[in-house]
């Protein structure tokens, strides 16, 4: 299923059926505050600064292929580690959720040298449609980031997969609370009780969120850009054309007008699928990405869609509906907390060009045109004529995506879902094979997300795996012995040796979850005798509960602790 399938924080729900999760008997904001000035304890002002309301990581427990790490913070920093942490200058370049999350991560860690490049001198939150997260809103949650994904992401409490035509057989359904909170694994590493205070009585803390949820891309990378500090945002609008390493240890970026950077102890190439990093690995270089030959057409609603005005019906935001025809698959889901709620859809289809024909990466949100693209710089003349272009470009994509349903024989409520979006990517799905490292040889340069494992967004693993990168990275970067002394434990000699490390926790499961992602996007774009045992092989699974596993698996987090 696409990358923004599947779900948002919820309450756990005790019902046998997967019907909508009731909520559970949990203290409300109000009761809970309540409870906390009875026994002295004083909410957060809702008036703070999201950096200042940011707690810092959970204390550290190990580190993998190295040593212990600290096993508690420093009483006057808050969510510091105890130690110091090694005087290293870090370099990230991209400023999409997977280089914002690296950057909160090292800063976390106790690494405050850190800034971020990229091309456009603003973090760009008009793009995009909605992504799931669940392993990645564990890794949000642990860098004390839970209110952020609790605030902005759209509980779903149902997955529904069915086949299209007159029998619209029911393929799975599934209820994702009770899933999760089933799982003897998932219902502590994927779900939380940060919310409340550690010194509630335990009747107050027996029910936990459930970290599983979708938010809107543009959200969520406004929010995490607001608990930086300025001078870690200081290389945007630096376009970035490559890096090279200095005979002395260290890198320095190449940017596009000749000009270069100071030295920086470790660049990390958070850059995407065409990462200009990763082409400047020794030994990888311009490795591009593979076409999978399937396009996805995303339509998103335009500012947020309250409920009485959704083309979905009503109680359904809730859930995430898969809808599989001969050759073609549609979601319909609803990203974004209260009051930001936008409702998507994505058509996906084998494209008629094959494997051969190139199309734009699923990481480039290409837009064929947006109202919200309009330069605020611009004279009024010339964003009128361009926002009359993007009106009339989306349009046609409306049209072309409208279309494509009905060939397909897609269900009214899905298409009247496509007819309400205002803004449409036609993107073509791109993967990377694994590649024999993920830094280079002397661990200056170091590739996280997309940029050393991009892959189909079919099950819904994209950020969730880029957030696991950023903190394995960072927690691991923290532990290098440095000149003065060691750091937490001192668990690695070097950066190289650390980057290894991080590369040996994090690989075998990005690598598991690309080559299945392939599989499941040929399976559900298929046609003909494939389409007809996908059918049968699906309402298979969930009817014996294996789907629901294979979620849990893929979703389950993968950093080397206790996991």
């Amino acid at each position: 299923m696409p990358s923004s399938a599947m779900p948002a924080r919820i309450h756990a729900s005790s019902a046998p059926t997967p019907a909508p999760a009731r909520r559970v008997a949990r203290p409300s904001r109000h009761q809970a505050d309540g409870a906390r000035r009875r026994r002295g304890v004083v909410p957060p002002s809702p008036s703070s600064s999201p950096s200042s309301s940011v707690a810092g990581p959970k204390p550290l427990r190990s580190v993998p292929n190295g040593g212990e790490a600290a096993a508690s913070t420093a009483s006057n920093e808050p969510g510091r580690p105890v130690g110091k942490p090694p005087p290293l200058r870090v370099a990230i370049v991209g400023a999409g959720p997977c280089g914002l999350v690296t950057a909160i991560a090292l800063r976390k860690f106790g690494i405050d040298d850190v800034t971020i490049f990229d091309r456009y001198p603003t973090v760009r939150p008009a793009v995009g449609a909605a992504f799931n997260l669940n392993g990645g809103a564990a890794i949000l949650d642990k860098l004390g980031l839970g209110k952020i994904f609790r605030d902005l992401a759209n509980p779903m409490t149902r997955v529904r997969a069915r086949r299209v035509g007159g029998d619209r057989i029911t393929l799975m359904d599934l209820n994702v609370p009770k899933m999760i909170m089933d799982d003897p694994v998932a219902s502590t590493t994927l779900t939380s009780s940060e919310h409340l205070p550690e010194n509630l009585p335990r009747e107050l803390r027996d029910e936990r969120d459930v970290l599983c949820g979708t938010v809107m891309r543009a959200d969520l990378l406004e929010a995490l850009s607001e608990t930086l500090p300025e001078e870690t945002l200081s290389g945007l609008g630096k376009d970035v054309t490559g890096a090279e390493t200095l005979p002395g240890g260290g890198a320095r970026l190449l940017f596009g007008n000749g000009e270069k950077s100071d030295r920086f102890d470790l660049v990390v190439g958070c850059d995407g699928i065409r990462s200009k990093i990763r082409e400047s690995m020794p030994g990888i270089g311009r490795s591009g990405a593979k076409y999978g030959g399937i396009r996805i057409l995303f339509g998103v609603t335009g500012d947020a869609t309250p409920e009485t005005s959704s083309a979905r019906r009503e109680g359904e935001r809730g859930e995430a509906h898969q809808w599989f025809g001969d050759g073609c698959y549609t979601l319909v889901f609803t990203g974004g907390g209260e009051g930001r709620k936008r409702d998507n859809v994505a058509v996906c289809v084998a494209d008629d060009g094959g494997v051969t024909k190139r199309r734009d990466e699923n990481a480039g949100w290409l837009k064929m045109g947006s109202v919200d693209d309009v330069d605020d710089d611009a004279d009024a003349a010339a964003a009128d004529e361009r926002g009359r272009s993007n009106r009339a470009s989306n349009a046609i994509a409306r049209e072309e995506v409208i279309a494509t349903m009905e060939r397909y024989g897609m269900p009214r409520e899905a298409i009247d879902v496509a007819a309400s979006c205002e803004r449409f990517f036609d993107i073509g799905v791109h993967y990377h094979d694994p590649i024999p490292s993920w830094s280079d040889p002397t661990g200056s340069l170091v590739l996280a997300g997309d940029a050393c494992h991009a892959m189909p967004p079919f099950l819904g693993q994209g950020a969730n795996q880029a957030f696991q990168d950023a903190y394995v990275l960072a927690r691991n970067l923290s532990a290098v012995r440095s000149s003065g002394g060691k750091s937490l434990s001192g668990a690695f000699e070097s950066v190289k040796a650390a980057m290894d490390a991080y590369e040996a926790t994090r690989k075998p499961s990005t690598t598991r979850i690309m080559q299945s992602s392939r599989v499941i996007g040929f399976v559900e774009t298929g046609s003909g005798p494939v389409a007809f045992v996908r059918d049968v092989a699906f309402a298979g699974l969930g009817a014996t509960g294996l789907v629901g596993k294979i979620f849990l698996q893929n979703a389950s987090l993968a950093i080397g602790e206790e996991d």
